[in-house]
Order: C-alpha cells, then sequence, then structure tokens
C-alpha cells in the first residue's frame, strides 16, 4: 500500500507549490478545484489562495467539473489554449498594436479593445512581459519607424508614419529610443556596440538590446536563434555582446 500511496503524496505536494507560487508554466498539466466555491483555477489563477484542505487536484478541466466544480471567471481554465489570462490579454493587445495605427495608441484605446480596465491591462503587461504599458508601447511603435528607416524613407516622415505625433521630441528622444541617432540606424548602426539577451516568458521569448545611449530592440518570438538573427540583419554593422544568465540565452 505504501508504494502505491507515495507518488499520489508527492504530486500533491507538487501541484500545492505550482499553486502558491501561481507558477505558469504548470497551466495544462493540472487544475485546482476549491470546494468552500465549488469553483476550479488554472495553477497560476491570481485569485486569493485558500486553506490546503479545501483544496484538490485534477489532471484536467473535464475531471473537475465531472466532481461538480465550476471554472474560474477569471482565468478560464476550461479554455484549451493553455494560456492563462495575461498572456491571452497581452497578445490580445499585441494584435491591437500589429494592425496598424498612424495615431499614438493609449492604454484606454488598447483596454477597451481587451474588453478589460486599464488597470487590468497594465497588471497584465509588467506580469507577462516584465514591461510597463507605457514601454511595450514605446517599443511597438519604434518597430514601425525602424521598419521605414530600413527602407531608407526620410528621418521626418519615418517618424510620423510610425505613431509619433511631435517630430521634434521624437528628435531628442530617438538616440535614447533608438540607441543611435536615426540616421546612424540608418546606415545600419555603424560603429555602435549592441549588448543583447534574450529572455524566457510566458508569452514568449523576449529579445532586448541596448547601446550605450538606451535601448535599440525589444522583440517577441519564439526562438532565440532566429530574434538575434533577425536583430543582426536589422543592423549588420556594430559590435555585438550577447549576454548569458539563468533566465537569459546570450
Amino acid at each position: 500500500m505504501t508504494s502505491i500511496e507515495a507518488p499520489e503524496i508527492l504530486v500533491d505536494q507538487t501541484c500545492l507549490q505550482s499553486v502558491l507560487e501561481r507558477d505558469r508554466q504548470s497551466d495544462g498539466r493540472f487544475v485546482y478545484a476549491v470546494r468552500s466555491t465549488v469553483i476550479y483555477c488554472r495553477p497560476s489563477c491570481p485569485s486569493r489562495k485558500s486553506q490546503r484542505e479545501q483544496v484538490s487536484f485534477f489532471p484536467n478541466a473535464d475531471a473537475a467539473q465531472e466532481q461538480g466544480y465550476r471554472p474560474c471567471k477569471r482565468c478560464r481554465p476550461e479554455e484549451t489554449s493553455g494560456e492563462d489570462t495575461d498572456t491571452r490579454l497581452v497578445r490580445l493587445a499585441h494584435a491591437y498594436f500589429a494592425s496598424g495605427h498612424s495615431e499614438p495608441v493609449d492604454l484606454e484605446q488598447v483596454s477597451a479593445q481587451t474588453g478589460v480596465t486599464p488597470a487590468r491591462l497594465r497588471k497584465a503587461f509588467k506580469n507577462v512581459t516584465g514591461l510597463s504599458f507605457s514601454q511595450f508601447a514605446d517599443a511597438r511603435r519604434l518597430d514601425q519607424l525602424k521598419t521605414r528607416l530600413q527602407k531608407s524613407q526620410n528621418v521626418t516622415s519615418a517618424l510620423y508614419y510610425s505613431g509619433h505625433s511631435a517630430t521634434s521630441r521624437l528628435y531628442e528622444k530617438a538616440p535614447a529610443q533608438l540607441g543611435m541617432t536615426p540616421n546612424t540606424y540608418r546606415k545600419g548602426g555603424q560603429n555602435v556596440e549592441i549588448t543583447y539577451a534574450v529572455i524566457d516568458r510566458s508569452l514568449g521569448q523576449i529579445l532586448v538590446a541596448a547601446t550605450d545611449k538606451g535601448v535599440c530592440a525589444v522583440r517577441l518570438g519564439d526562438g532565440a536563434a532566429t530574434l538575434k538573427s533577425d536583430l543582426k540583419k536589422e543592423c549588420p554593422t556594430p559590435a555585438w555582446n550577447g549576454t548569458t544568465g539563468s533566465s537569459m540565452i546570450g
């Protein structure tokens, strides 16, 4: 009997630890249910945690529902995509940015598109990307600016059509946002040293690159090699310095 029960205790302890840590990597592997509320959730659900004796673990949503539990409206554990709510919100917002806008897009506009409050969307961006909403929005506008500069569009037109309404202010901010002047960027980053890292997040992998003047790239993707290759195509002439850490890929 002992050899049968020990693995079950180990699984429960592991699941409980994942729930306490709100581990997004465990989403899709199991769900947990609370008897007092008759609701089941993803391991990463931000809802208030219940007493251990009230919690049960199930391998999937179907198993929890067969026992009479209802899905949490906050984390939507019945959805099969495996995404938690924060990741889903960021993906929706990212798609809205990618649809193209000639005017600056603010938090209220994007939150209306995703169906949540501005405060909720701001929190989702911080949880998933590690960036604030405004930092992410600036990065998206910067991507559009870079695309236009790469096509040899003149700097003033590139600034305007990438959603920057005040071009004079952007000329002042551009070196810090691009990590170099717009004209240097058009020339492929001549005589510039760039340091980069690829960080693992639930949304995918995020590449962050910078010069001594500021951040020059923030990219989302599914593979470190592809992200680094794309960055080096974007700026083919700099000296490169890839960093490595516990959550980074050099």
